[in-house]
């Protein structure tokens, strides 16, 4: 084992305590991890930054590497990444819905390297990442949080009509198939080399889109799944109160003014990057 409290130069905070909660910088810890998969996770991240228009950031927290219970935790082989904090920017990851480009970005390199990730759609992860080597990284079609991978980018970065389950189907791979011709990958995605490449140029083009200005209905969007999210008893006076909000002759008057491509040219942005 070994004792770090920086990965790369970037300091390890934590910030689960009430002095330091979740979604702050919290303070700088010391924290035990095997040392093979200390130098998988530098690797990680280092490519997750290079590639990210942010750059390097200057605080990562986690809400831990080495915990004492069953699975990679107790060896010291699993990595819990709560959030992200930039000099002007934070990815808290509980905040998919606002982020969802830089989010998706960030995951699409990590799975490069990890075989294992549990994102903000696999149950009880909405709150962090947790990374691990504890399987082979490629992609299988049972895998529930691989496939919630893909049907997250196919749906937010490529615009695909798509349901988010979690669950390989005729609609997952059709959409698959789409997108690959377009990227000019090989199939199946189930090859390594597909996958990794797929990984690749999907990150490239989620942190290309983050780079755009966020548009008014793009944050209304957001709004809606927001909303969807909320409690039933919460949800429908929520959704009636902002339906209200659209309906109103001012607002449809403004939202008519508004001149965007909804779908980001997302064929020019593809050819951009495999040309």
């Amino acid at each position: 084992m070994k004792k770090i409290n920086q990965v790369n130069g970037i300091p390890l905070h934590y910030a689960r305590l009430t002095n330091h909660p979740y979604g702050t910088r919290g303070e700088q810890r010391d924290f035990l991890i095997e040392e093979s998969f200390f130098k998988v996770l530098e690797q990680a991240l280092q490519e997750v930054f290079e590639n990210c228009p942010l750059g390097v950031p200057e605080v990562i927290t986690t809400a831990g590497i080495f915990v004492n219970k069953p699975g990679q935790h107790g060896h010291g082989k699993a990595f819990d990444l709560d959030a992200i904090f930039w000099k002007d920017k934070t990815l808290v990851t509980m905040n998919f819905v606002h982020q969802k480009e830089l989010y998706l970005g960030i995951e699409s390199f990590l799975r490069k390297y990890f075989g294992i990730v549990l994102n903000y759609h696999y149950p009880n992860h909405k709150d962090h990442w947790h990374v691990d080597t504890s399987v082979p990284v490629d992609y299988n079609e049972n895998s529930k949080s691989e496939t919630l991978y893909l049907q997250l980018v196919l749906k937010h970065i490529y615009k695909e009509e798509i349901l988010v389950d979690g669950i390989w189907g005729r609609q997952t791979a059709g959409a698959v198939k789409e997108v690959f011709n377009k990227l000019r990958i090989n199939t199946p995605i189930t090859t390594k080399k597909n996958y990794l490449q797929f990984l690749e140029i999907t990150g490239k083009i989620a942190f290309k889109l983050c780079e755009e200005q966020i548009s008014a209905t793009h944050l209304l969007d957001n709004l809606t799944e927001v909303i969807e999210d909320l409690p039933e008893q919460n949800r429908i006076t929520v959704r009636e109160a902002f339906n209200s909000f659209l309906d109103h002759n001012d607002t449809a008057q403004w939202l008519n003014t508004i001149k965007e491509d909804h779908n980001h040219d997302i064929d020019s942005l593809i050819n951009s990057f495999i040309i």
